[in-house]
C-alpha cells in the first residue's frame, strides 16, 4: 500500500507551484508554472483569475500522472494575499482580479482612511489599508465600474477563487480576512462598522474558517476533468506569508522569518494575541484553538530588485557569475547606497509614490559596487521593518525562505546587516509546503515537524560593526528620500 500523500497549491504573483509531500515532508512531486499578469495602465496590475484555475488544473493533472490519486489524502491552498476577485451569483468573475501590488487606488486612500478614522472601532484599520487592499479595490470598482459592481455577489482572495472552482464553496481563512481592511481584529469577525460605513451588502462576505479546516472536496466535474474516481478533501488554506512561516517552523520556534520573493517580507510570530502598532497584524488561526498571530511588514519590490538590476539593466540572466564578482572583503565597505522602495511602501511610510535611488555614486564606482548596493538595500529595508515591529524578546536567529534565499551571498549580507544567524532549511520550507502541512493537519488533526537539515550562516562581528554604521547612514538618507517622495496623498 502506498504511503499517504498531501498536496499543496501556491497561487503566486508570477507563478503557481504544485507540490506533494509525505508526512515526513519529503517531496514526491514538485513543479512550478510561470505566468504573467497584465498592466493595462501605469500602476495597474490585474489578471483574469481563471488563468490560475487553468494552471492549477494543469498542475494537478500532471501530478496525478505521477502519483496514484487514491494516495492523495487532501489538498491545501495558499497564495498571494490581498489580491481581490469579484464573483457574480453564478460563480464567474465579473472583471479581472485586482492584484495586491496594484496602485490605482492611491488617490482615494486619504478619503478612505479619513472615513475609517471617524469611528473608534475602525481607527486601527486606517493604519493598514493601502493600495491593493480588498477594501480599496472594492470601492474603486463601485466608483469606476458600477455595472460590474452591481453584479458582485461575493469577493474572494486569489486562493479562495481557486478553491471555489475546485469545490463550489465560497470560503476564506482568518489570515486573508484579517488583512483585508474589512475585518474586526478585536472580535475576530467581519467588521460590521466597515460594512455600515461603506454600505457593503452583508452577503458579499465569504465564510471564514481556520486554515486547516476541510471546507469541501473536489467537485464531480473537477474529478472528471482530472480523470480521478474519488473526490479529495480541500483545506481552507492561508495566505502565503502564514504558510511560509508554518513551513519554516516559525510558529513552533517563535523565531522571525524573512521571505525573499516578489516582495520582501518580515514575519514576526506571536504565540499570544499581541496587536502591534506598526506592521500588519495577521490572524493565523491554523486550528480552531490556535490564538497565534503574526505581524508582517513588506518591502514591495523585494527580491524583484535583483532580477530588475540583472535582467533589465545589465541584461544578463547569469546571477551566479555576477555575484561571484563581489569579493567578501567588500561587505560593509561599499560607498554606494540603494533605496529599495521602487514601487511604493505600505508599512512604515504609507506612500505609494516612493521610488528607488542610488546614492553615493562616484567616478570610482564600479558595476560590482552598484550590484552590492542593490543587495544591501533590501537587507537595510527589511532590518528597518524588523526594528519597528520586533518583539520585546530578542530573536535567536532568522529563518529565510523564497527565491532570493538561494543566494549564499545575499544570506551572508542579511546575517551581517541584521547581526543574527540566518537559518536556511534545506528541505521543504516554502509556502506551497506550508499548504501541504495544512492539508496534513486537516486530515490528521495535528502535525509534528520531522528533523530537517539546515544551513546556518553566522554573522561576523567585524562586518556587523561596519554594517551597523552604514545602517545609521542608510536611515538618514532614507529620511531625506521619503521627504522627496512626498506624503503619498
Amino acid at each position: 500500500m502506498n504511503a499517504p500523500v498531501y498536496v499543496g497549491l501556491d497561487i503566486g504573483t508570477t507563478s503557481i507551484k504544485v507540490a506533494a509531500v509525505n508526512k515526513q515532508l519529503e517531496a514526491v512531486f514538485e513543479k512550478q508554472y510561470a505566468y504573467e499578469y497584465q498592466t493595462p495602465q501605469k500602476g495597474w496590475t490585474e489578471i483574469n483569475p481563471d488563468t490560475w484555475v487553468e494552471i492549477a488544473m494543469q498542475g494537478l493533472k500532471e501530478l496525478f500522472h505521477h502519483i496514484p490519486a487514491d494516495t492523495v489524502k487532501a489538498i491545501g491552498v495558499t497564495g498571494q494575499m490581498h489580491t481581490t476577485v469579484f464573483v457574480d451569483k453564478h460563480g464567474f468573475s465579473v472583471r479581472p482580479a485586482i492584484l495586491w501590488n496594484d496602485n490605482r487606488t492611491k488617490e482615494s486612500l486619504p478619503a478612505i482612511k479619513q472615513k475609517l478614522q471617524s469611528r473608534k472601532k475602525t481607527k486601527h484599520l486606517a493604519k493598514i489599508v493601502s493600495t491593493g487592499s480588498p477594501l480599496a479595490s472594492l470601492l474603486w470598482v463601485r466608483q469606476h465600474e458600477p455595472e460590474q459592481y452591481d453584479q458582485i455577489n461575493k469577493f474572494l482572495i486569489a486562493k479562495d477563487y481557486v478553491k471555489l472552482k475546485l469545490t463550489d464553496t465560497y470560503t476564506t481563512d482568518y489570515c486573508d480576512a484579517s488583512t483585508s481592511s474589512l475585518y474586526d481584529l478585536h472580535n475576530d469577525c467581519w467588521s460590521k462598522d466597515v460594512q455600515e460605513l461603506f454600505d457593503f451588502a452583508q452577503g458579499m462576505y465569504p465564510e471564514i474558517h481556520p486554515a486547516s479546516t476541510i471546507v469541501g472536496e473536489l467537485s464531480r466535474e473537477v474529478c472528471t476533468a482530472l480523470s480521478i474516481e474519488e473526490p479529495i478533501p480541500v483545506i481552507s488554506g492561508s495566505g502565503d506569508n502564514v504558510a511560509s512561516a508554518l513551513a519554516s517552523g516559525s510558529f513552533e520556534t517563535g523565531q522571525p522569518l524573512l521571505s525573499l520573493g516578489t516582495s520582501g517580507v518580515v514575519v514576526i510570530p506571536n504565540s499570544q494575541y499581541q496587536l502591534k502598532q506598526i506592521g500588519k497584524n495577521v490572524v493565523a488561526k491554523l486550528t480552531e484553538e490556535d490564538d497565534s498571530i503574526i505581524t508582517q511588514g513588506t518591502v514591495q519590490a523585494g527580491a524583484k530588485i535583483n532580477s530588475w538590476w540583472l535582467e533589465n539593466i545589465l541584461q544578463t540572466a547569469d546571477y551566479t557569475s555576477e555575484q561571484a564578482t563581489i569579493p567578501s572583503d567588500r561587505l560593509g565597505e561599499n560607498d554606494v547606497f540603494f533605496f529599495p522602495h521602487m514601487n511604493g511602501e505600505k508599512t512604515l511610510f504609507s506612500n505609494p509614490n516612493l521610488r528607488g535611488a542610488f546614492i553615493g555614486l562616484s567616478l570610482e564606482t564600479m558595476r560590482k559596487d552598484m550590484y552590492l548596493a542593490v543587495l544591501e538595500g533590501l537587507a537595510f529595508g527589511l532590518r528597518q521593518l524588523f526594528e519597528a515591529m520586533k518583539n520585546e524578546e530578542q530573536p535567536e536567529y532568522f529563518a529565510i525562505v523564497g527565491g532570493g534565499a538561494k543566494s549564499d551571498l545575499w544570506i551572508k549580507i542579511f546575517a551581517n546587516v541584521l547581526g543574527y544567524p540566518i537559518k536556511r532549511v534545506q528541505t521543504c520550507q516554502e509556502a506551497v509546503h506550508g499548504a501541504a502541512i495544512l492539508a496534513i493537519m486537516g486530515v490528521e488533526g495535528s502535525f509534528t515537524f520531522p528533523k530537517s537539515k539546515a544551513q546556518w550562516t553566522e554573522p561576523n562581528p567585524t562586518i556587523v560593526a561596519k554594517y551597523n554604521q552604514r545602517y545609521k547612514n542608510y536611515l538618514k538618507l532614507s529620511q531625506q528620500l521619503v521627504l522627496l517622495g512626498g506624503d503619498g496623498k
